[in-house]
């Protein structure tokens, strides 16, 4: 982050203090991001654009609370906006949602975090290009007919200030590659994703994620319709995010209060098995959420949120945790309720489940009626809390046969209760990857994992 961002939002701090407000924070943050498509075979788009924002929450009264973002300009512009800010958080009705921040200033140990952030990011946006038409040749070698896809990578820079204390800068690098593969035929399709930290460092693994999609879109010519009835499903990493990762998610005291968590009366209670552990760790090496301090300036952590199938506590942040006497873990942030609507509360950072004992061929070896999926899209949900819900698989599944990856199929849904499938995981690979795509907006560190007796419906011809 340049110095004019970090004094800009030393500048709106400064101002909020001199209008005697009760609290003033904000967070600056400068992107550059870098995105390159692709479609037909071909590059379509390579660009690059720089955001610099400030996120800024204004207490007065003891308990009228606004939260507003805006594009700093200069100084000037943001003495303004924070002025209207306070005049705005003096019309809000008393908020019954907030019980205090961080006061504590912390240090941060930067070296701890250097392997988050590639010096040669700026080197990278010149070879982008080549690796990405590198991973289209791939997954062309490896039997695609057609491919697509998007990569993102770039860098970010953090600067908090608040004056109840807490300080403090970071910065990160990323990249997310999703491919998508096509043959002739319309149903025919693979998928591949790869996302981290250093992008220099990931060729290797985002070529392997362009041959998978090229692979999985050969295997997949020919599928027939699937029959309906319980399956054990077989669920890629990336469907095992979008499906079981909602169970960890629930873990937010936020989310039971609005009465959408599916945990809200479960603490201390046995809803998987006893080789299913999950953490929430804001500090996982490598994780796409990882930083050293949450909104208000607390030191991230790792919070065991199941062990040994038995749900053993929720995230919090200063408040939350006040409410449920308990201590903030570290996962303060803004969440969004919609264009221009925010609330300081607890957010998960990187859910990590553990690592399995089996390999892909072990998970395979099964005599039950067997479904392996690898992608699935527009998960939706009838009950939040009964976690009943339906979601439709997209590019290659498989039937499996004495072992075997079979017959490719399609035209199917998965429809049922999330906390049937979390009861009834019955293996865990040993191939644990991050997964963060549109269809997972949380970063979820998860393996391949056979689930027992899930229900599939199948599209009439």
């Amino acid at each position: 982050m340049d110095d004019t961002l970090k004094s800009l939002v030393d500048s709106a701090i400064s101002t909020g203090q001199k209008q005697n407000v009760d609290l003033i924070l904000g967070l600056g943050s400068q992107s550059v991001n870098n995105q390159i498509r692709f479609s037909q075979n071909k590059i379509d788009i390579n660009k690059q654009w720089q955001s610099d924002l400030i996120d800024l929450l204004v207490l007065v009264e003891g308990n009228r609370v606004s939260i507003g973002s805006f594009s700093p300009r200069d100084e000037a512009y943001v003495k303004e906006r924070v002025n209207a800010q306070i005049k705005f958080a003096q019309k809000m009705t008393p908020s019954p949602f907030f019980m205090g921040v961080e006061s504590v200033q912390h240090s941060i140990d930067q070296s701890a975090f250097r392997e988050h952030f590639d010096p040669r990011i700026v080197e990278y946006r010149e070879k982008a290009p080549q690796v990405i038409n590198t991973c289209i040749d791939e997954a062309i070698n490896t039997g695609a007919t057609r491919v697509a896809g998007s990569f993102l990578f770039g860098e970010n820079s953090n600067y908090l200030s608040s004056s109840a204390g807490p300080s403090g800068g970071y910065q990160n690098t990323f990249y997310n590659l999703t491919v998508r593969a096509f043959q002739d035929e319309l149903d025919a399709s693979g998928q591949g994703l790869a996302c981290g930290r250093i992008p220099n460092s990931a060729e290797k693994e985002l070529v392997q994620a362009a041959g998978k999609a090229g692979r999985f879109s050969k295997s997949h010519k020919n599928a027939q319709q699937a029959k309906p009835g319980l399956y054990d499903i077989i669920m890629s990493p990336a469907v095992g995010a979008n499906v079981l990762g909602n169970i960890p998610q629930d873990a937010n005291p936020l989310l039971i209060m609005m009465g959408r968590s599916s945990l809200g009366d479960k603490i201390g209670e046995k809803l998987a098995p006893d080789f299913v552990n999950i953490e929430d760790n804001g500090l996982q090496p490598g994780g796409l959420a990882t930083s050293p301090i949450d909104i208000e300036g607390t030191p991230r952590s790792s919070t065991s949120i199941f062990n040994e199938g038995v749900l053993k506590s929720y995230i919090h942040n200063t408040t939350t945790g006040n409410m449920f006497q308990a201590e903030s873990t570290g996962n303060g942030a803004f969440v969004n309720f919609g264009m221009g609507s925010k609330i300081m509360a607890p957010a998960p950072t990187n859910v990590v489940f553990n690592n399995g004992d089996y390999s892909f061929d072990e998970l395979l070896d099964t005599s039950r009626n067997t479904l392996y999926v690898t992608c699935n899209w527009y998960t939706r949900f009838t009950s939040r809390i009964s976690t009943e819900y339906s979601t439709i698989p997209r590019d290659a599944a498989f039937l499996v046969v004495n072992g075997e990856l079979s017959t490719p199929v399609k035209n199917f849904r998965i429809s049922d209760k999330i906390l049937n499938h979390f009861a009834n995981i019955d293996a865990m690979g040993n191939d644990r990857v991050q997964v963060k795509w549109w269809e997972v907006g949380v970063p979820t560190w998860i393996p391949t994992i056979r689930v027992k007796d899930c229900r599939v419906t199948t599209a009439t011809q």
